[in-house]
């Protein structure tokens, strides 16, 4: 059998074979999340449509101290997975306190907000369906 040789050492974003993607998060760009109801909240696009992934999106959100994000609704759900600090989630007519570990699934149009309640950032992983009309650009963001 013949071992293939790493195409990327470091890890860059590059393209291994025909289908897989890879990438360090370090490389990825960041984006400040400029909504009404967000305040101090960053995200990268990690996976998404621009790279191949034309199903699912894995996004890693950062929240600052006493941030958070917009409290919203909406079709797609939620996969998530806590990385770091302490957030209370609130989904319908309850709060959750999470903390690293902790995974959430968050269905379609149930009302959702992460607050950072801790006091270090908090960090998750979180993917949502890709749309047709998803594309990094077309959301409100600021680069940083």
């Amino acid at each position: 059998m013949l071992k293939r040789k790493p195409i990327c050492v470091p890890v860059k974003s590059c393209v291994v074979g025909i289908l897989m993607y890879v990438t360090s998060a370090d490389k990825v760009r960041e984006y400040s999340l400029k909504r009404e109801g967000a305040k101090g909240v960053k995200v990268k696009y990690l996976l998404h449509k621009g790279v191949g992934a034309n199903h699912i999106q894995l996004r890693l959100f950062t929240i600052e101290v006493e941030g958070y994000t917009p409290l919203e609704k909406h079709a797609h759900e939620h996969e998530v997975y806590m990385l770091k600090g302490k957030a209370l989630v609130k989904g319908g007519d309850k709060e959750v306190l999470v903390t690293q570990g902790n995974v959430i699934f968050i269905s379609s149009h149930e009302e959702h907000q992460f607050r950072n309640v801790g006091d270090e950032e908090v960090e998750f992983l979180c993917t949502k369906e890709t749309s047709q009309h998803d594309s990094v650009k077309s959301f409100s963001f600021l680069r940083l």
